[in-house]
């Protein structure tokens, strides 16, 4: 598994955006929330899964809200577990 996401330079960003998206039921939703532009979220979802090599949502289509893999669900509890001040 490719590791670019763990090593770039914004890679906590980008690990940090895809885990405060989860709670909205869309990518666009969740960045008007955040107080950015739909481009920034998706693109940095998008990043992350081509350098883990894995999906790490299930887009929102009519009727259905987007939601974590199984393996975004993962990526989002370590995400929170090395942001989180303890």
């Amino acid at each position: 598994m490719p590791c670019d996401a763990l090593t770039s330079t914004n890679a906590l960003q980008q690990l940090e955006r895809f885990a405060s998206a989860l709670p909205y039921p869309t990518v666009a939703e969740a960045a008007r929330a955040l107080g950015m532009h739909q481009s920034t979220p998706t693109t940095q979802i998008n990043r992350l899964e081509r350098d883990l090599g894995r999906p790490l949502i299930e887009r929102a289509e009519r009727g259905r809200r987007m939601r974590p893999t199984p393996f975004g669900r993962k990526v989002a509890a370590a995400t929170k577990r090395l942001t989180d001040p303890d």
